[in-house]
């Protein structure tokens, strides 16, 4: 079969029917709300007062059907940028059969689950059960077939100022992950900047890239900070408001602003401390449980060769054992990183059924309700996991973000002390991995840039 695909006139049909069998091509508008708001309202305006009036290019690669580069041109047509600011926006991928759907514009109700009811309206036209983008919106976007793997042309190096490539790199082996990474990397401008899925890093991968981070959004810039804008800038500080974060409502917001001065205390955690002395004698005995596969316990970063048949995995040694925590934890991690934030809620709630005493649970929710704009959940499941766990890093870092957000500065600043507290006492010299995205260094990082910044920036 390798041999007809690769020799046979009539193999390079043969491979575009294999690849449409086998990519995945689940996405949809508005897929990431949170990245699109740091687009518009950090790296644009950066960009804009770098380049003057030069073009800015972004690209959207892997852009399957088309969701992800059409959202960032209805973003930016409903937000107000300075004149003459002119974006171009490209979008490739490696299937014919999406990129001619994509073109058409023509979306199923499925794509449709996080898009604003005024924006589908005004976008979009509905016809037998389908949705007919407008043509104002597919002009905006360029669509081309184009192989990550192998060497392209499509752009000249260096000219492009901003790459999307979300969950493309999960799919290949880590020499190739590198030799893409390379490319990208030609691709961009000094300065760019490399958005990526939320479980994929470029760690032990790549040294060309900084990771930064923006009101808890995680990105790469090409050759570190540079001309990265401050954190607190107090000519922008309005803007970092959340009732002010932009001129228009932006697409997809759903969570009421926080008030100024909450207080949320241990009263919102009904979890008493006779039974939290259990916890460390129940999790011993669910870890004996015999039968559970090696890769269930411990802390990996699945490949795309990986997911589906760890899924499948998962649900067998859940129809054996149903009460198996660290399988229902590890399928809730994956349906999180896939976007399938209702499916990765419901694993959580599951883990809670069976261990309501589970700090992991907790914080896996507490960072869904964070991507998906459910504030007050967000600190309620923070605030459990730690109780329950006080070594809950990552759970301090984005109650730390929380806090901030809510202009409670005391608060936020001792959230970050704790993550760099805990990263020097158990992660011995900070290289450590302490998440899908960064290391216990980076981390650290972030946290100590963000209190230097609180501190000079007090916002009263």
């Amino acid at each position: 079969y390798y041999s007809f695909i690769i020799n046979n006139d009539a193999g390079r049909k043969e491979f575009e029917e294999l690849l449409d069998l086998l990519l995945i091509k689940e996405t949809f508008f508005f897929r990431d709300e949170r990245q699109l708001k740091t687009l518009l309202h950090h790296v644009l305006p950066e960009l804009s007062e770098r380049k003057r009036s030069q073009e800015i290019k972004i690209w959207s690669a892997g852009c399957a059907t088309g969701e992800e580069p059409y959202s960032i041109a209805m973003a930016i047509k409903e937000n107000f940028f300075p004149e003459g600011m002119n974006v171009s926006i490209f979008g490739t991928d490696i299937s014919n059969t999406a990129l001619k759907m994509a073109k058409e514009g023509i979306y199923t109700k499925s794509s449709m689950r996080a898009i604003d009811t005024w924006l589908l309206n005004k976008y979009f036209t509905k016809k037998d059960g389908r949705y007919y983008l407008c043509d104002q919106v597919k002009q905006r976007v360029c669509f081309d077939l184009l192989n990550l793997v192998e060497p392209y042309f499509l752009f000249e190096k260096k000219s492009i100022d901003i790459v999307f490539c979300k969950n493309v790199i999960i799919y290949f082996r880590l020499e190739t992950v590198q030799t893409i990474i390379r490319r990208l990397c030609d691709m961009l401008a000094e300065g760019g900047y490399l958005f990526l899925g939320h479980s994929e890093s470029l760690w032990q991968i790549s040294d060309d890239f900084k990771l930064e981070e923006v009101g808890g959004v995680f990105f790469y810039r090409k050759n570190g900070r540079g001309a990265a804008m401050p954190l607190f800038d107090k000519s922008r500080q309005k803007e970092e408001l959340p009732e002010d974060i932009t001129r228009k409502r932006f697409p997809g917001t759903k969570a009421a602003p926080l008030q100024k001065r909450q207080k949320i205390d241990m009263d919102s955690v009904p979890v008493s401390r006779e039974r939290r002395e259990n916890v460390l004698t129940r999790g011993s005995e669910r870890n004996k449980k015999k039968d559970i596969p090696k890769w269930l316990t411990e802390r990996i970063q699945l490949s795309g060769d990986d997911i589906d048949g760890k899924l499948d995995e998962i649900e067998g040694v859940l129809n054996e054992e149903p009460g198996n925590v660290d399988a229902h934890l590890l399928a809730g991690r994956i349906y999180a990183d896939m976007g399938l934030y209702d499916k990765a809620l419901k694993k959580g709630m599951d883990i809670l059924k069976i261990d309501d005493f589970s700090g992991e649970a907790y914080a896996l929710m507490g960072s869904i309700y964070y991507k998906i704009g459910d504030k007050e959940n967000a600190v309620t499941a923070f605030k459990k996991a730690i109780y329950l766990d006080e070594k809950s890093v990552l759970s301090h870092y984005y109650l730390g973000n929380l806090y901030k957000d809510s202009h409670l500065i005391n608060q936020a600043v001792k959230e970050y002390r704790n993550v760099i507290q805990i990263i020097d006492m158990h992660a011995g010299n900070g290289l450590l991995p302490i998440g899908e995205v960064f290391t216990g260094k980076q981390l650290k990082e972030i946290c100590s840039r963000n209190i230097e910044m609180l501190a000079v920036n007090k916002i009263p």
